[in-house]
């Protein structure tokens, strides 16, 4: 019943509003240009961004040499034993007790556990202190 009674309501507020016309400068110029600007606002949001995070994985990849401690997308981490950039593959020995190594893509390696990486992490675990 009370539904019925603001709807009642709602209707005669609304019946007797007169249709307004759209503001002026609203034609098709202004809705390109609001298209135009919403998918620059995209770029920079989705794109660029990730340009930056391809170009940082790159020179990550690029950094990996023999006996670098890596993990890989997996969650693998082992010490890379040899590398074939050419055909994308790299030899991680996963277990130095039994000579245990495993053929990996390049690209799957995420992160690359070498001494210059652990300096600058104690580095900056110093200035937080």
């Amino acid at each position: 019943m009370n539904v019925l009674l603001l709807n009642a309501v709602a209707a005669s507020l609304f019946m007797d509003a007169e249709p307004t016309a759209a503001p002026a400068g609203s034609g098709p110029f202004q809705a390109v240009l609001m298209i135009f600007v919403v998918l620059i606002a995209l770029f920079f949001i989705f794109i660029l961004p990730a340009k930056s995070r391809d170009k940082q994985m790159q020179k990550l990849l690029d950094s990996i040499k023999i006996n670098d401690r890596v993990l890989t997308t997996g969650g693998v981490i082992g010490t890379v034993y040899s590398i074939d950039r050419q055909a994308g593959e790299v030899v991680l020995r996963v277990d130095d007790n039994n000579n245990v190594k495993v053929h990996f893509a390049i690209s799957s390696v995420y992160y690359v556990f070498n001494k210059e990486t652990a300096e600058k992490d104690k580095e900056k675990d110093k200035s937080k202190k």
